[in-house]
């Protein structure tokens, strides 16, 4: 309001007109916000802190923290670094144990009269027909009966170890064919010298004499 338009009777005689300067400060000069945002400042009401803005927008979360947009988000992350030369290679599956429910009944080295020496594998006793699959990537060798194995499926892994799986009542996997943790082999059965049905599981490292399929489990994450 100019001076010269304040009322007589708002002035008491004998004082000094006056005119009142409020100090402003850079945060009242400075109002930042997202593009496309609705900003309103208003004036501190008590005058606390004369010239301090408050900052309202409606799409923000919070007041005093602008949101992005989509161009400014992808400001912020660092552009992809492309090797020249490099190839993706998938992931390959985790390796699993042959039977998904199960007991353990004979363990490697045992000795029993059903044996004509102590054992050879490790016993995975199921429900006649569930399923079984292959621990590891390889290729089938044999699907065949095989005396008191019974019906046997042997998978050699890459790295040349053997995998019989013994005493199936049904074969799934086929000679030649490449199978994948996960792959089905066959079904769990009672085929040659048994007491009921179960997988009896042998390992030999590059066809070699069998070892220990416990322990050869757990040395590849696989507790039986």
């Amino acid at each position: 309001m100019p001076l010269n338009s304040v009322p007589p009777s708002s002035v008491m005689p004998g004082t000094r007109r006056r005119l009142l300067m409020l100090p402003l400060t850079l945060p009242s000069l400075l109002l930042l916000a997202a593009p496309g945002s609705a900003v309103a400042a208003t004036e501190d009401a008590a005058g606390r802190d004369a010239g301090a803005a408050v900052v309202r927008a409606a799409d923000r979360t919070r007041v005093g923290e602008p949101t992005l947009s989509p161009a400014g988000l992808a400001a912020l992350v660092p552009p992809a670094r492309v090797v020249r030369g490099a190839e993706l290679v998938e992931k390959p599956p985790p390796w699993q144990l042959p039977v998904a429910a199960y007991h353990l009944t004979g363990r490697f080295g045992a000795s029993s009269s059903l044996w004509s020496s102590t054992h050879t594998g490790l016993d995975f006793a199921a429900p006649e027909g569930t399923p079984l699959v292959a621990i590891g990537p390889g290729t089938v060798v044999s699907a065949e009966s095989d005396g008191a194995f019974g019906n046997k499926t042997v998978v050699r892994l890459d790295d040349g170890t053997e995998l019989w799986y013994c005493h199936q009542s049904a074969f799934v996997a086929e000679p030649g064919q490449r199978v994948g943790p996960g792959t089905p082999i066959g079904r769990v059965g009672s085929t040659g010298n048994v007491t009921g049905p179960h997988l009896h599981l042998e390992v030999h490292p590059a066809g070699d004499t069998p070892v220990d399929p416990d322990q050869w489990l757990r040395a590849r994450g696989l507790a039986a």
